[in-house]
């Protein structure tokens, strides 16, 4: 993964060298093999300074232990996030908090992190503690959202607090503050809120997303603290816009799924079906040449079908799905009879879905044991969800084989057997899910939700 030419000077160049997030990588024995922009001017070392030293070297001796249990963890293969203080090449120490990311390669594991100086909050909190008067005025004015919560509202929010939620004061104060946390955190930050306001839980740092008043979704990172406040305990954190460095974590995983799935097709299955090719060609037999004509048809099904992966991974945008169903059923009404009972669903997604719904389609088809399948194709809201399901009244997929069927390489036809899986890869990478389940009164349901535009 880590090898490959075109990731290696287009991304890293583009984006990591110039991010404003600190960017590094060292392999499994701690050597630093890169680092970006951004460390060189924070640590005040050179590129060449840092690289080939240890990623401890740089940690603040008290810290040390700490982040020695994060790399641990790195180890077994979690992605895990750390706040710790690292001493300058002048002697300073500074507080960062990031992402280690495990990225396993084929001659071994690297760490891939990425880090913001939290330095001005860290020494804002310890401001706090000494002079809440002092706080009020630093506060208020920094570019950091503040708040103080205490009960069920808002007691305290800064201008930038304001400003990123899109509200005045007089309507902040009125409301509840979990409103503005993203469902999906929701319960999480509930649950420390009241532990941390009871005194059972420690001060700690955490992500979050917050929804603001015109939708948009916004990734903070704070650190909450249990305060008095007038004489009753509140809950109180200074928070960083850290949506940028969760949105690089997320590409750097989708990235490397891509490139260790496309590893894995070019190295093991493209380059098996090429070596019967080239025995056929130098044995000049024609049961070889027939079965080498059949491995050059699997080649250029794996390369299709891996294309589905390298577009699941670009830019997503708003799409019609019942466009989209349309678009690939249409080519399947000879073989099959498709009825369509279809609604304008816009979900987040690309051009990959169609090999999605392809892949399915073909399926109903080739599995349904019938000489004419009948296809019913429905779209509809649920929630947060679009949902598409594609029912067949074929022979159905079998109990023991429902868990089986999204594998790679499982297949009762001997066919590549890439193509669910590859389907549920690309679901995935779109942020949405895919199952299987029996239709009634014969046949299958293949269900796929994709998040809602």
């Amino acid at each position: 993964m880590i090898n490959c030419s075109k990731f290696n000077e287009d991304f890293w160049r583009l984006v990591a060298d110039k991010s404003l997030a600190g960017i590094y990588v060292h392999d499994d024995q701690y050597r630093i093999l890169y680092v970006n922009e951004i460390v060189e001017k924070a640590t005040g070392y050179s590129r060449e300074e840092l690289v080939g030293s240890s990623i401890l070297d740089l940690v603040y001796h008290e810290d040390l232990e700490k982040i020695k249990k994060v790399l641990d963890k790195i180890f077994d293969e979690e992605i895990v996030s750390y706040e710790c203080r690292y001493l300058t090449k002048s002697g300073k120490v500074r507080w960062v908090w990031g992402y280690v990311t495990p990225v396993r390669c084929e001659d071994g594991l690297y760490v891939i992190g990425n880090w913001i100086d939290i330095t001005k909050r860290k020494q804002l909190e310890e401001q706090l503690k000494e002079n809440s008067e002092l706080f009020r005025v630093l506060v208020h004015e920094s570019p950091n959202p503040a708040y103080i919560v205490q009960g069920e509202k808002f007691v305290y929010a800064n201008k930038s607090l304001l400003d990123l939620l899109g509200y005045t004061w007089d309507e902040l104060k009125r409301m509840n503050p979990l409103n503005f946390v993203h469902p999906e955190d929701r319960e999480t930050v509930e649950r420390r809120y009241r532990e941390r306001l009871s005194g059972k839980r420690a001060a700690e740092t955490y992500s979050w997303r917050v929804i603001t008043k015109d939708g948009s979704v916004f990734w903070v990172t704070g650190r909450p603290s249990r305060i008095m406040y007038k004489g009753k305990p509140a809950v109180t954190s200074i928070l960083v816009d850290t949506t940028d460095l969760h949105m690089l974590t997320s590409e750097l995983k989708k990235k490397s799924e891509y490139l260790s799935l496309v590893n894995k097709i070019l190295r093991h299955d493209i380059l098996n079906d090429i070596t019967v090719v080239e025995a056929a060609l130098e044995m000049n037999d024609e049961k070889l040449r027939e079965n080498a004509m059949r491995k050059i048809d699997r080649i250029v099904t794996l390369i299709k079908e891996s294309k589905a992966i390298e577009e699941a991974v670009g830019a997503t945008y708003s799409v019609n799905l019942a466009d989209y169903v349309r678009e690939v059923a249409r080519s399947y009404e000879c073989v099959a009879d498709i009825q369509y009972s279809l609604m304008d669903v816009f979900v987040k997604a690309n051009e990959s879905v169609k090999s999605v719904i392809d892949n399915i389609l073909r399926n109903a088809v080739t599995h349904s044991g019938r000489e004419r399948v009948t296809i019913l194709l429905e779209t509809c809201v649920e929630g947060r969800f679009g949902v598409l399901r594609i029912r067949d009244d074929g022979k159905g997929v079998p109990d023991e084989i429902k868990d089986r069927v999204f594998e790679e390489g499982f297949s009762t036809i001997g066919s590549t057997g890439l193509g669910l899986f590859i389907a549920k890869k690309v679901v995935e990478l779109l942020g949405g899910e895919i199952k299987v389940y029996d239709n009634v009164p014969s046949g299958a349901v293949f269900e796929l939700k994709l998040r809602r535009y």
